[in-house]
Parts: C-alpha cells; structure tokens; sequence
C-alpha cells in the first residue's frame, strides 16, 4: 500500500491532465449522476434524497500551461425519502434545483495544487467561486487516485431566506483501475441552509456519483424528469456564447 502524505497538495502536471480528463473527458459531453441523501443539521434526521447529475465538455485544455476550461450545468431533483416521490412546493411544482443553467469552470495547476475559478448566475445575482489553493489534494492507493476538491462560498439572499447563507462543499474524484481499462466515481458531502419553502435551518448533504458518457445512459428516473421539465439540462453549454448569453 503506498504511503498516504500527511500534507495537502501534490498534484503533478501528469496528475492535473487526467483529473481534467476524469471531471470534463475529452470534448464529448460527460455525465455525472448521483444519489444522495439531506438530513437536518445537527440532529440528523433524512427529510430527502436527492437525484441529479453535473453535464459537462471540455472547452479548452493547455498542457504547457497547465490550465482548462469546462462548460457545465447542474441539476437536482429533491425527492421523498420513504416512496422516493418528487417534492412539490407550495404551489405543486416539482422541487429542483434549476439555477445552474450553466458554469464555467476554469482550472489550473498552482505549486501542487488544483486551483479552480467557477462563474455561475446571472445579473445581479452572478457570482464567482475561488477555491483549491492550499486545500485540494491528491492520494494514491493501488490501481486508485483520489482527488479531492474542497470548496468554500456564501450564498446570496433569495426570496423567502434570511439572508446571504454560508456553504461548504468537499468532492472526492476517484480513478479506478477497471477490467483493464479505468472507471470515474466520486462522493460529495455539503452543509446547506434548507430551501426556502422548507423554512429555517439547515441541512447536512451526502452524495454517491458515477460518470457516464452519454444522456441515453442515464437512468430513467432522472431522464423522464429532464424530458418533461429541464430539456435544457440534457447537455452541457455548446460554447462560450450560450454561457454569455444566459448570463
């Protein structure tokens, strides 16, 4: 078993390369769905599951540089956790988080680490993420790399909540070894204020995802939803002029 470092970082030009391979692929879309489960913070009782997943393409990658660009969007459907039902809110629309129309993430290597830049929303409401330096790191196990990815960030106010609302997120991509060939997981945990419908407090967030390369793979549950309510979601940004304009 190799040896665990005891430090942060380590991300090695070689080591950037397939994490951006591993989170965007290679131009085609890819598609990271996950399962996850939200219980109230601190108490701990589940009042959801989640189902969604992350659509995104490569924009750009420089191997001299060590820099990329990824065009993404998201999506969450918010579910019952004892029939697994879709939410509905009060006035009987389908609970999901649809802000995500698009991010852009841009990403880089900086003295061992995996920094990353993502910009998101519109109006007054766009906003851009920092994160990485001094905190992203990378393991190494047999026939496994792991690379996690934290991410810190204040929501902004929106109707019906308090006020602007602190965040915390921490992503682990793994590389697996598999059947000769290589296989892309990840778990994802978060701590969130509740949706507004839901009232105060917040929530403890937890998440299993698996990447797909194309929308047909995705499982019905979820593909039924984006058909009915989201087609925009079925793919990521074709380019930089779509996020432009949705901004």
């Amino acid at each position: 078993m190799p040896q665990l470092s005891l430090v942060a970082g380590g991300f090695t030009p070689d080591d950037f390369a397939r994490y951006i391979k591993l989170r965007m692929g290679e131009g085609d879309p890819v598609y990271w769905y996950g399962i996850g489960d939200a219980t109230t913070f601190p108490k701990g009782d589940m009042f959801m599951r989640t189902e969604g997943y992350d659509t995104g393409r490569l924009h750009s990658f420089d191997a001299e540089k060590n820099e990329a660009v990824g065009l993404m969007r998201k999506l969450v459907v918010l579910r019952n956790p004892v029939d697994g039902a879709i939410i509905t809110d009060p006035e009987g629309n389908p609970a999901w988080l649809n802000q995500f129309t698009y991010q852009l993430f841009r990403m880089r290597l900086q003295d061992g680490f995996l920094v990353y830049e993502v910009e998101q929303g519109k109006g007054g409401e766009r906003e851009t993420v920092n994160d990485g330096f001094r905190r992203s790191e990378v393991q190494r196990y047999d026939g496994m790399t792991v690379f996690t990815t934290p991410v810190n960030y204040t929501l902004p106010a929106i109707s019906g909540a308090a006020g602007p609302e602190p965040v915390w997120e921490n992503y682990d991509f793994i590389e697996r070894e598999h059947n000769g060939g290589l296989s892309y997981e990840a778990i994802w945990a978060g701590n969130f204020p509740l949706p507004p419908f839901m009232g105060p407090g917040r929530s403890s967030m937890h998440g299993y995802f698996q990447r797909y390369d194309s929308y047909s793979e995705i499982p019905a549950t979820l593909r039924d939803f984006v058909e009915e309510h989201a087609p925009m979601w079925k793919e990521p940004p074709r380019d930089m002029d779509e996020i432009r304009g949705l901004q």
